[in-house]
């Protein structure tokens, strides 16, 4: 199963509709059928039941759903990890706190960690007393 099927898959499990499906990946609705029956004939199963009105997973669909979810999104991380170390966005950055303001960082620390998965942040409390301290002291 190739990675562009695998997203297919996880897509429709998500959407639970061809043509939302479709738009969302930008392909051709019988793009995701082709790619859902390939996939339903290599594993030997059906994956969604289907009727004109309804897309549903099958007890196997979604436990292959909550299988793959796991390993793609693990690809995307290392797609992005890497991608971020060749532009060099890697290492530590440290960020220096007074008090409780770390928690209105909170949601910017959250974007950028899974914007550059090759950097982590690190999170120093200053105090009011000493602001340059933990700077001149290369901490």
């Amino acid at each position: 199963m190739e990675l562009r099927d695998i997203e297919i898959f996880l897509t429709l499990a998500d959407e639970l509709h061809f043509g939302r499906t479709a738009e969302r990946l930008h392909v051709s609705q019988a793009r995701v059928s082709q790619a859902i029956n390939a996939q339903e004939q290599a594993i030997g199963a059906r994956l969604f039941t289907r009727s004109s009105r309804r897309v549903e997973l099958t007890p196997i669909g979604a436990e292959l759903r909550d299988d793959l979810r796991i390993g793609y999104r693990a690809i995307l991380d290392g797609v992005a990890k890497a991608r971020s170390a060749a532009v060099g966005i890697c290492g530590e950055l440290r960020l220096g706190v007074m008090g409780n303001d770390s928690a209105m960082f909170l949601e910017h620390i959250a974007e950028f960690r899974k914007r550059y998965p090759g950097a982590d942040v690190v999170i120093h409390e200053i105090h009011f007393s000493d602001l340059l301290g933990p700077l001149r002291r290369g901490g």
